[in-house]
């Protein structure tokens, strides 16, 4: 993985990543091959403070540096984190999702190396490509990746993994136990919510739909999880104060640090597009993501890649039952219990 001959000596790297939990994961992969690029370098990682608990401990990474949005994005903001990373005395930065906040930041501080996309004072980086994502029809992962080849390293095909930590292992298999769900048992998972749930019923598929074939699950006699943040609370009690067989109710309940064990654990996970999504992924448990036929696109850069993992667009219940009931069937499950 020889480096361009202007490239700078690299010590210690900043990776900015400073949006939602799906971005973010996104760019695990282009992590990894920043660790293989420079297996001797510091990596440090700028992310959403509320999102340092999924990512803690992992192994690609040396620090995590929590950021606040509520800290403001202005010319002070940016003078404020200039002086932090002057502090550290970077020797690169790779800035994943345009900012002028943190543009501005890396100028100001003189990182030597500063890599990203020609947008939003882009013009203050010493690396850039322009952002074409909009035009092109290449995976998140992948754009992620090809903006690492501006460190001058050759790359792989991304994959998406996120390690197993033994005590979120250990606190996923208490909490199912503590519902009376064995180690032996693989339950399904049901993620029904999407950011900004209240805007986006025109991209995902109904929680009338998600309840329905929870009921056809419960027939069958398939224990199923509803995992989610503590924003759901709400939604989940509605959806209890009607008649809700079978349902282990999780929402608000598992700690973020926790839900990639929880999700490994689970034969399944159906979603609305999420970050939970692509959590499921990154643990390897199969997914079908449901969502409107107007995300087909959205899906086609974001959705999960892979032949454990399915996309489905406005299905009806049945559609989906029948999707999930062919997913048990090749991971070696079986069909739904009767």
């Amino acid at each position: 993985m020889a480096l361009l001959d202007s490239t700078p000596t690299i010590r210690k790297i900043l990776i900015i990543r400073n949006d939602r939990m799906g971005d973010l994961l996104m760019c695990l992969p282009a992590i990894h091959e920043l660790r293989r690029g420079f297996p001797e370098a510091a990596l440090t990682l700028l992310l959403k403070k509320e999102l340092e608990p999924l990512i803690e401990g992992h192994p690609d990474l040396d620090r995590l540096l929590p950021w606040n949005p509520a800290e403001g994005q202005g010319w002070t903001a940016s003078l404020r984190w200039a002086g932090e990373f002057r502090k550290e005395r970077f020797d690169a930065v790779i800035v994943f999702n345009p900012t002028r906040l943190f543009h501005l930041a890396a100028f100001l501080a003189g990182i030597p190396l500063r890599i990203g996309y020609r947008r939003k004072l882009g013009f203050l980086l010493t690396r850039s490509i322009p952002d074409t994502k909009v035009s092109r029809v290449l995976h998140e992962m992948e754009y992620n990746v090809e903006l690492v080849r501006l460190f001058g390293i050759s790359t792989s095909t991304p994959l998406l993994s996120l390690p197993k930590r033994p005590e979120s292992e250990a606190e996923a298999a208490r909490i199912l136990d503590s519902y009376g769900i064995p180690s032996s048992t693989r339950p399904i998972a049901f993620h029904p919510w999407t950011s900004d749930f209240a805007k986006t019923r025109h991209r995902r598929w109904p929680l009338e739909s998600f309840q329905d074939l929870a009921t056809n699950l419960h027939a069958c006699g398939q224990p199923v999880l509803v995992v989610g943040g503590q924003e759901f609370r709400p939604l989940m009690d509605q959806w209890k104060a009607k008649e809700a067989p079978g349902i282990i109710d999780l929402v608000g309940r598992v700690p973020l640090r926790t839900l990639p064990a929880l999700l490994r654990r689970c034969a399944v996970l159906i979603s609305n597009d999420s970050g939970p999504a692509h959590i499921a992924v990154a643990v390897g448990t199969p997914t079908i993501v449901v969502a409107s036929k107007s995300q087909a696109s959205t899906l086609n850069r974001w959705g999960p890649r892979g032949p454990r993992h399915r996309i489905l667009l406005s299905p009806t219940v049945e559609e989906a039952a029948a999707a999930l009931r062919a997913c048990l069937a090749e991971t070696g499950l079986g069909a739904m219990n009767r």
